[in-house]
């Protein structure tokens, strides 16, 4: 099973690349789901999507999100039954299941069901624009911890009967919505499982030659890195084909030129694959195989292709080392908070929490380093 996640900056193409590897894996035979998390995968697919998969082509299926009202979001449901069981105003309550991150958690977790039940050989994701994509792991990380501290186990004490006697109904409904909200939890730590499992879930991001691909490139590669998900490729598109002599175009690709040779240093050994621009955007399914095609030459658009390095915890000589890559970050954006139950890294205005092994959780981290493009904090023994 593989997922692959597609993000960049609004007009790089986002879309129309998602589409054209989909497209390219239901070619090799694979069982393909294309999955949008917004509008703009039916028209790079030229064919009207729902919420619900529908076939498009053989092996091919696809669904977008953002329909509007009637898109079913269960999460968004279940946060205002809650939120209306303790006594919020009900806009209020509305008002807060509509605060940006907490309306992707319904689709992601819509996503998640997909590849579990889909039968699906790959599901190739065309995610929100970057800024809002890179917004999305905390979200799922909040809402996770939310939950974990709302349902934490407790111990019934001897006036609970009395108290399910008395309440009646208010009891019996409570308990129903606290029930879907420990499955909420489970489902939420299966889903962060699936996307920072870097031979399962990889992300590509779609980069424009302009003076904002470097900075994209590396708030992307520090921000994912920060929350575990692998990136295993940068693609420049709209690059112009060599085709286009024309002196007009000189210093146009002068400029996509030194772009592409920062990008290309900014990511090592990743690899960085290129798409040409196009008269008009390919819509038909040989378009989109052809860019496909031109994109990934003669790799396969399904493998996993280049591994990150993940998150690790160690016991070192004298103590215990906690290990992560953070890709292009920069010290002074740095900062390492001890919880007690776990350790917060903030990189660049975004906060993490990494869980803690229970050796470690009643200590203090003794110091950190950061060593670019590595942080380890240090937990004596």
């Amino acid at each position: 099973m593989r997922v692959i996640l597609f993000t960049g900056r609004g007009g790089t193409g986002v879309s129309t690349v998602a589409a054209a590897t989909a497209v390219a894996l239901a070619e090799s035979g694979q069982r393909t789901l294309a999955f949008g998390l917004g509008s703009g995968l039916g028209g790079a697919l030229g064919t009207p999507l729902t919420h619900e998969a529908s076939e498009v082509a053989a092996d091919l299926f696809g669904l977008e999100c953002g329909h509007g009202e009637d898109e079913p979001d269960e999460f968004r449901d279940w946060l205002e039954d809650m939120l209306d069981w303790r006594g919020v105003d009900v806009e209020l309550a509305e008002d807060l299941a509509a605060l940006p991150g907490a309306n992707q958690i319904g689709r992601m977790l819509n996503l998640a069901q997909e590849v579990e039940e889909g039968g699906y050989d790959v599901v190739v994701v065309d995610a929100l624009p970057l800024e809002q994509f890179l917004d999305l792991p905390g979200s799922l990380d909040a809402a996770a911890r939310w939950l974990d501290k709302l349902f934490a186990p407790r111990q019934a004490n001897v006036l609970e009967p009395f108290v399910r006697m008395f309440a009646a109904d208010y009891a019996a409904e409570g308990e129903e919505i606290l029930e879907s909200g420990r499955e909420f939890l489970g489902r939420l730590a299966q889903l962060r499982e699936l996307l920072t499992d870097p031979s399962v879930s990889t992300v590509r991001v779609v980069l424009r030659a302009d003076e904002s691909a470097s900075s994209d490139a590396k708030s992307a590669l520090t921000a994912l890195g920060l929350f575990s998900y692998s990136v295993d490729a940068l693609v420049l598109n709209r690059l112009l084909p060599d085709s286009v002599t024309d002196e007009f175009f000189a210093e146009t690709r002068s400029e996509q030129t030194k772009v592409a040779a920062e990008v290309e240093d900014l990511a090592g050994v990743m690899p960085v694959l290129r798409g040409q621009l196009t008269a008009r955007a390919p819509r038909e399914r040989d378009a989109l195989k052809g860019l496909a095609d031109e994109i990934y030459g003669e790799r396969d658009p399904g493998l996993v292709l280049h591994e990150t390095e993940a998150h690790s915890f160690a016991q070192a000589e004298g103590g215990y080392v906690m290990t992560l890559s953070l890709p292009h970050a920069e010290r002074k954006e740095l900062a390492v908070e001890q919880l007690d139950d776990g350790v917060a890294v903030h990189v660049n205005g975004r906060r993490c929490v990494l869980s803690l092994p229970e050796e470690v959780r009643n200590r203090e981290a003794a110091s950190w380093a950061f060593e670019p493009p590595v942080l380890k904090v240090i937990f004596k023994r």
